[in-house]
């Protein structure tokens, strides 16, 4: 593995980009091509088939998949904002009948109390809940009555 490995026949192309990623980000053009490569080679070992034991290329698929989106997050937001990437057009006609048609949420029954307050106390309850933080408050507010 210390062998040094040649990269003979890289494309013209491939350069002139190395070289503009090296003058962009100030890192040499080895340094650009060992990310590249170790990027590289995370996607390629997606395209081969698992082995019994679940792993590709030896790593465990869970572990493979974190390392991805830190590799590909970047690129994933470039698709998406540009149209380009392949579920889009699935997450746009899911995006549309959202919009065409309300969520359906399912309301609490109201307490004695009726009238704005209790309003305003459900609504910003689910908000919280919604966005998982509400069901600590709930439960301590509850408590303490």
């Amino acid at each position: 593995m210390s062998d040094p490995i040649s990269l003979r026949n890289i494309p013209a192309d491939a350069l002139q980009l190395a070289d503009a990623i090296s003058t962009q980000t100030g890192l040499s053009v080895n340094d650009v091509f060992r990310l590249a490569l170790a990027s590289g080679l995370l996607v390629e070992v997606t395209k081969i088939a698992p082995k019994l034991d679940g792993t590709l290329g030896g790593i465990q698929a869970a572990s493979l998949a974190k390392a991805l989106r830190r590799h590909l997050g970047s690129a994933i937001d470039l698709l998406v904002e540009h149209g380009q990437h392949p579920h889009q057009s699935t997450i746009s006609s899911q995006q549309r009948e959202a919009e065409i048609m309300p969520p359906k949420t399912s309301l609490s029954p109201l307490t004695e109390t009726t009238g704005k307050e209790n309003f305003l106390e459900r609504s910003l309850e689910d908000d919280l809940d919604s966005l998982g933080i509400g069901v600590g408050l709930s439960t301590s507010l509850g408590t303490n009555e």
